[in-house]
């Protein structure tokens, strides 16, 4: 077992000024079955662990020159992954063990040296070692993982400090690693709910020992990147309770920008329609029961204009489905070109079109606007070299003369545009005039 390789026999390097301790050492450890180097002093040994992976070594504490608590120590500085080292000695004294562990060695063996005990002591450090071994390189496996995660991903300690971020949190945050690890988790997630501008919300209260240790979900909030700026996004707090004590806590968070585009989108699709881009007739039946509730409340009355075109059959006859599309989509511009910002134009299908007019105030004023709706339907539609002559035959439907639910209301507009269409097209209709009609 090497540091660079943990199937292959164990690699000891052996430091004494002594060549006939060194003698022994080797015979001794290369019938345990481990590789082994020497070095007759610090500096060799030095240069030996800065070329070649070692995975202990036996040092002499007592050396001419740089003794053994000074290349211990030298080892633990300047070794990036430093071996672990077992010191000889044949002093007895306290303090100089203290100095010794206080170096850097795991542990230490006296002179003269008993070859039982060494051998036992030399199994349980490289067993310890390679276990340290096997869980760092599982862990750098595991953070190499959790860095190509898309969600970033950050740990805490039992007090609520950033112990580690991935790399997607750093990008999303705007934090380095070295700038977020050891700080609290409130001050780098800065968090806000929705329709909130405070971003004080706590992310990890479990972290306060009143609080029900519990997974903590935060959806579409807002979070503040360290330039100040912020995005959408979803945040999830789970707590790590080990024997029942808090430990630390996990946090996983997801930019969700682009979902929210394509829910806007998705929203979008269902409630208008896709040659015109005008709403739909679900988007007509969600806001009819709006604006009778605001008509109700000022005491006012509403209009719905329900439209059917004329002549426009012979055009998807004669020209084709390409040119009658080209002719619904400039009727759906006059339309929205004719209504004020607070009135709805719909297209329900085919040549259908219903208009919620809600900025007028009367009748009278209702009635204009569907004479200027046929005013403008009358002039011709030009697509390239043709010249496409249409009309339209309009139903008013009145809230509340008329009925006080949306779909009656659609109803009877839809009827009101029939009797149009029967006095000969090309004009409107009021529905309450159909009723007086047949109540005489």
């Amino acid at each position: 077992m090497s540091t660079t390789d943990l199937n292959a026999l164990p690699m000891i390097l052996v430091v004494d000024d002594s060549n006939f301790v060194r003698v022994l050492l080797r015979q001794f450890l290369e019938g345990e079955g481990y590789q082994v180097a020497e070095a007759k002093d610090g500096a060799s040994a030095l240069a030996q662990l800065q070329h070649q992976p070692f995975d202990l070594v036996i040092l002499d504490i007592v050396m001419p020159g740089m003794d053994g608590k000074m290349v211990c120590a030298r080892i633990q500085e300047c070794i990036p992954e430093p071996p672990p080292v077992l010191v000889m000695t044949a002093m007895d004294y306290d303090e100089e063990v203290d100095q010794v562990y206080n170096a850097g060695a795991v542990d230490y063996v006296r002179k003269p040296l008993k070859w039982r005990v060494l051998r036992n002591r030399i199994r349980y450090i490289l067993k310890a070692h390679r276990s340290s071994r096997e869980l760092s390189i599982l862990s750098k496996k595991y953070e190499m993982i959790l860095d190509f995660a898309e969600n970033g991903i950050s740990g805490l300690d039992r007090e609520g400090n950033i112990s580690y971020i991935n790399q997607a949190g750093q990008r999303l945050l705007g934090y380095r690693a070295e700038e977020a690890l050891g700080k609290n988790c409130r001050e780098i997630f800065r968090i806000a709910r929705s329709g909130s501008n405070s971003f004080n919300e706590d992310c990890c209260p479990f972290v306060n020992p009143e609080y029900k240790k519990a997974v903590v979900r935060f959806d579409e909030i807002r979070i503040e990147r360290r330039d100040g700026t912020t995005f959408p996004a979803d945040l999830r707090a789970t707590p790590i309770i080990q024997d029942g004590q808090l430990t630390g806590g996990v946090v996983v968070f997801q930019d969700i920008t682009e979902r929210q585009k394509a829910a806007q989108i998705i929203r979008h699709m269902a409630s208008h329609d896709a040659l015109t881009n005008l709403p739909n007739r679900n988007f007509l039946l969600q806001r009819v029961p709006q604006a009778i509730s605001l008509a109700t409340r000022q005491s006012r009355r509403l209009f719905l204009l329900f439209i059917d075109l004329d002549r426009f059959k012979p055009i998807n006859d004669q020209y084709g489905h390409s040119v009658g599309d080209i002719v619904l989509v400039q009727v759906g511009k006059r339309l929205s070109r004719t209504m004020r910002a607070s009135d709805s134009v719909c297209r329900l299908g085919g040549d259908e079109f219903v208009v919620l007019l809600e900025s007028a105030a009367t009748l009278a004023g209702a009635i204009m606007v569907a004479e200027r709706i046929i005013e403008l339907l009358n002039e011709p539609i030009q697509i390239k070299d043709l010249s496409c002559s249409i009309g339209a035959s309009i139903g008013i439907a009145v809230f509340p003369d008329d009925s006080e639910d949306t779909e009656t209301l659609l109803r009877h507009a839809d009827q009101a545009m029939y009797a149009a269409k029967k006095k000969g097209r090309n004009c409107w209709h009021l529905y309450g005039d159909q009723v007086k009609s047949q109540e005489r």
